[in-house]
C-alpha cells in the first residue's frame, strides 16, 4: 500500500476517552454493533477501514502483520491521536499488539480480544512452512480462497452459515448484522462476500514467523483475554504473552470459542470496561 492513501475511520458513536476497535480477519465491522453500543456507552469508538475493505488495494501487497500494525499507527498518528484505548480481537489482537510495542504512547491500554498467537511446535512448523514458501498450501488459506462466494439470497446463506459450527453459538443480533453487512448486493442481482475472500487468505498466509519480536516491546497496560474453547490462542500462547510483555495480565472467558465477541458480546463489553475502569486516571494537569 502506498503511503501516501489513507484509510477512513468509521465512527461509531458514543463520547469520551476514544477507543479503536481493530476486526479479526473475515469480518466487516458492523458484526461488532451490540459489542461496540455497549463500548460506546463510556467510550467514542472508531476502527479502522483496513486495506482488505478498502477497494482497490491488492492483497498481494500485504508481506506480513507489521504492517497491519503501521497501518493502524499511522492512521491514529495522521488525526493527532495519542493515549488511545486500543481493543482488537484475533489479527486486530495482534496488529494492536504491534502497533502499541511499535509506537510507545500512542495507546493508553491495550486490550486483546483471543488475539493469534503461537508458540512451541506450531510456531516451528509454520516458520518451516514459510521459509519453503508453502504458506498457501494450509488448510486455512486454502480453506478461505474456498468460501462460496455468492449468494442467490441473504435468507438462503444465513440458512447454509446457521449449520456450520463456526456460527452455532453466536448471539442472534451479531449473526443477523453479520449477514446483513457480511453480504452486499451484486451487479448480477445475487449477493456477494463484502470481505473479499482473496484478502481473507493473505491475511492468514502473512502470519509473521516471529509474532512474539514484533509485541515484546509492548508496556501499555494490557489484558490479553483468551476463549477457554479457542483452538487459536492456547493456553501456553495465553501465558507466554504474560511474560513476554512488561505490564500485560492474561484472563480466560469461560465456555467461549475464539469468536467470543460475537457469541457473548456484553460479556466481552464487560470484560474490556471493567479493565479499562481500572486504569490510573489521567493527569490532566499536566503539559
Amino acid at each position: 500500500m502506498g503511503r501516501g492513501m489513507a484509510l477512513e475511520l468509521d465512527d461509531w458513536g458514543g463520547s469520551g476517552p476514544l477507543l479503536h476497535f481493530a476486526c479479526a480477519n473475515g469480518f466487516p465491522p458492523e458484526t461488532y454493533r451490540k459489542l461496540f453500543a455497549r463500548l460506546a456507552t463510556r467510550y467514542h469508538v472508531v476502527s479502522l477501514r483496513t486495506r482488505a475493505l478498502t477497494p482497490g488495494q491488492d492483497p498481494k501487497a500485504l508481506t506480513t502483520w507489521k504492517e497491519l500494525g503501521e497501518d493502524l499507527a499511522r492512521e491514529l498518528k495522521a488525526r493527532g491521536r495519542s493515549g488511545v484505548l486500543g481493543v482488537g480481537h484475533s489479527v486486530g489482537g495482534t496488529s494492536t499488539l504491534m502497533a502499541a510495542a511499535a509506537n510507545p504512547g500512542l495507546f493508553r491500554a491495550v486490550v486483546a480480544l483471543d488475539p493469534v498467537l503461537i508458540t512451541g511446535s506450531r510456531l516451528w512448523a509454520l516458520r518451516l512452512l514459510k521459509l519453503l514458501g508453502r504458506m498457501d498450501r494450509t488448510p486455512i488459506v486454502r480453506g478461505a480462497l474456498k468460501r462460496r462466494e455468492r449468494w442467490a439470497t441473504r435468507e438462503e446463506a444465513a440458512a447454509a452459515y446457521r449449520q456450520r459450527t463456526l456460527f452455532k453459538d453466536w448471539d442472534a443480533d451479531c449473526f443477523s448484522d453479520y449477514i446483513t453487512h457480511g453480504l452486499v448486493p451484486s451487479d448480477a442481482g445475487d449477493f456477494t462476500l463484502r470481505f473479499p475472500r482473496e484478502w481473507e487468505a493473505r491475511i492468514f498466509e502473512t502470519f509473521p514467523s516471529d509474532p512474539w519480536a514484533l509485541i515484546r516491546a509492548n508496556a501499555t497496560p494490557t489484558l490479553v483475554l483468551r476463549g477457554e474453547r479457542s483452538d487459536t490462542l492456547l493456553p501456553d500462547a495465553l501465558a507466554r504473552a504474560g511474560q513476554e510483555m512488561k505490564r500485560t495480565r492474561v484472563d480466560t472467558l469461560p465456555l467461549a470459542s475464539h469468536l467470543f465477541p460475537m457469541e457473548k458480546p456484553r460479556e466481552t463489553a464487560e470484560h474490556v470496561l471493567t479493565f479499562l475502569d481500572q486504569l490510573p486516571p489521567v493527569d490532566v494537569t499536566s503539559h
